[in-house]
């Protein structure tokens, strides 16, 4: 595979015999003959930001509430109140920012594989770091006859803890080589690449064999309820078939270890999960370019 910065690990090759165990980990939105959609929704975690949006914008009117206060006094003064002014609207701005990338990105931006077709539809959605810039979604079309999958670590440091996040890549080769062309990310955040090697296992036997070897999968939830909304940080506490199956999987010393330290942050992730319920209350669906979402569902002529 092609060097990359942050690369950890190959995964098996796009057209090696099964191997292993091949789980979606509730990621499919849809699964037949024609089609699989994977879902990207949990890729970014929603809620927070539009908190961090929030804090922001109550920030940048405290100057104006300062000048308000202290104008009947003082009376106008450019200096002082310039110096107020400029970070009230600096601030302002990150504050469009958060809340525009929380309220604006849709809920999901899933990724088709057409297995009559041999071909992957990306969908993706592009933003910049200028809140007032053109941000909007496209699709990218990749033959399936291309890709390999590989796993890339993310090392981030607080004091004297130290954490790896894992994610798993697809990277368009030229064909008959493994010289990179292009790439994009299908999941990330995992602690561990267990999920991540499931989840290739699943596309490749998918799109080599079909759906009729494939152990059977749940179909995620597109319009998750309120519970599950408000405990997305959480899940194994929700009483729902969503945490019925997480608290599954989470079996284990391991598993038991991360609920418990999660858990001592209970109140933090519970007003996370309330920033959730807004955003994918308000945030819009996904969406295709014209002409894209009718062609990535047909089967091949």
């Amino acid at each position: 595979m092609p060097a990359h910065p942050q690369w950890a690990q190959d995964l098996a090759l796009r057209d090696a015999p099964p191997a292993g165990k091949a789980d979606s980990w509730d990621e499919l939105n849809h699964l037949d003959e024609t089609y699989l959609e994977f879902s990207m929704a949990s890729d970014i975690p929603r809620g927070p930001i539009f908190w961090c949006g929030i804090i922001c914008l109550a920030t940048g009117l405290f100057p104006g509430y300062l000048m308000s206060i202290t104008w009947p006094a003082r009376g106008f003064d450019i200096w002082m109140d310039g110096i107020l002014i400029v970070p009230s609207l600096l601030i302002f701005c990150l504050a469009y920012f958060f809340l525009r990338f929380d309220l604006r990105l849709p809920k999901d931006r899933p990724v088709r594989f057409n297995r009559s077709q041999g071909k992957v539809y990306a969908n993706h959605y592009t933003w910049n770091h200028n809140p007032f810039g053109r941000w909007g979604g496209g699709a990218k079309v990749f033959d399936w006859s291309t890709l390999q999958a590989e796993i890339t670590r993310q090392i981030g440091a607080s004091d004297e803890v130290v954490t790896e996040r894992y994610a798993l890549e697809l990277v368009a080769c030229k064909p008959g080589t493994f010289e990179e062309v292009d790439r994009f990310r299908l999941q990330h955040g995992a602690q561990t690449t267990l999920q991540y090697e499931e989840q290739w296992e699943l596309l490749r036997r998918y799109m080599n064999d079909g759906p009729e070897g494939l152990p059977p999968q749940n179909l995620r939830d597109q319009t998750p309820g309120f519970i599950d909304c408000l405990l997305f940080a959480m899940p194994w506490f929700a009483p729902t078939p969503t945490g019925r199956r997480v608290r599954e999987r989470m079996r284990g010393f391991l598993g038991a270890l991360m609920m418990v330290l999660m858990s001592l942050l209970f109140p933090l992730w519970l007003l996370f999960g309330l920033g959730n319920v807004i955003v994918m209350r308000l945030a819009p669906d996904a969406t295709w370019p014209a002409g894209v979402d009718e062609a990535s569902k047909q089967r091949a002529a």
